[in-house]
């Protein structure tokens, strides 16, 4: 039976995010009074912000996963490509090993260097009987999801970047979508940084403040905050946690390897078009994404822009080439 679906093709579609009832929530400083008053007071206004927004939502409340939510996760082997960056790394092992209790989980360290990121990584692996896998030489992500894509037993791949933190909600919505309707290849939750619509502005605005319980807290109240329709189409879901049929990724062998991060999600969700699947934002799932924490200490800002920068160039040729 097909999902009924919106329709998001441009950044400016709905940035779809919900006003939890705080007026707060409407306030921002003028850019002219910006330029007029110190820095440090600006940013101790935002600080104050967040703060008056935070306290909507609980740091001591935790939730508990239905069997049925639990159960969802049986679907999904879950690929972690991981480079360093250990505090955001725990973090986001410790709500996979709340929350994903029955998912075929894969670990791949791709040559992290920092005893600390190596310990999270053991002790994670070897009370949950995880896989993992070790690249001696850093290849990347796209060659990281590779490796770990190539030990998945389960119907359904979730490629979830270390830097995310998952809730007990976001698999059931994203397996509905996939058994409902058969042509949609790809899907993609709600998420609090990307560039497209899937990220909300409420959520990156509150990241660096919140713990994983307000993180949680934010996600039970989108279950119901989204009116129809739920799922929207997009032009192409961002990698941070993106879903994919498996047998559609072995089909087209995966990401692009000369794209070896910026960039592999849009070029494949490209060739996942051309295959007659549609792409999926399912607005009501939330996994909360960091954003840029293992390349920011490799590559340092320029750097990631100059990836960014190199990964469309690419895109657009190969596009060209491919061309009738």
């Amino acid at each position: 039976m097909p999902v009924p679906v919106g329709h998001s093709d441009r950044e400016s579609d709905l940035n779809c995010q919900p006003e939890f009832g705080s007026s707060v929530t409407s306030w921002h400083i003028p850019r002219f009074l910006k330029r007029l008053i110190p820095q440090s007071v600006v940013t101790d206004l935002l600080d104050f912000k967040r703060r008056a927004l935070a306290r909507d939502f609980s740091r001591d409340t935790e939730f508990e996963q239905s069997p049925e939510d639990g159960l969802a996760s049986a679907s999904m082997s879950i690929v972690v490509p991981i480079h360093d960056a250990p505090a955001v790394t725990r973090r986001c092992l410790a709500s996979l090993e709340k929350y994903a209790p029955e998912s075929d989980i894969i670990l791949v360290d791709d040559a992290s260097i920092l005893a600390e990121t190596l310990e999270v990584i053991r002790q994670f692996g070897r009370r949950n009987v995880w896989k993992v896998v070790r690249n001696e030489k850093s290849l990347g992500q796209s060659a990281a999801c590779r490796a770990g894509s190539n030990l998945a037993t389960r119907q359904y791949l979730c490629l979830l970047n270390s830097d995310t933190v998952v809730t007990p909600w976001c698999w059931r919505g994203i397996k509905e979508v996939f058994e409902h309707d058969q042509t949609i290849g790809v899907a993609g939750p709600s998420t609090s940084n990307t560039g497209n619509p899937q990220s909300l502005a409420l959520a990156e605005f509150l990241s660096p403040c919140w713990n994983n319980n307000q993180i949680c807290a934010f996600a039970q109240r989108l279950l119901t905050q989204f009116q129809e329709p739920v799922v929207m189409d997009l032009a192409w879901v961002s990698g941070n946690a993106f879903f994919i049929r498996r047998r559609l990724w072995e089909q087209l062998d995966g990401f692009d390897q000369k794209l070896p991060d910026y960039g592999n999600e849009i070029e494949l969700c490209g060739r996942v078009v051309e295959k007659g699947y549609r792409l999926a934002w399912v607005r009501n799932c939330y996994i909360h994404h960091f954003g840029r924490q293992s390349y920011r200490n490799t590559l340092g800002e320029e750097g990631i822009c100059e990836r960014i920068r190199t990964a469309k160039i690419y895109i657009a040729e190969k596009n060209r080439s491919l061309a009738p």
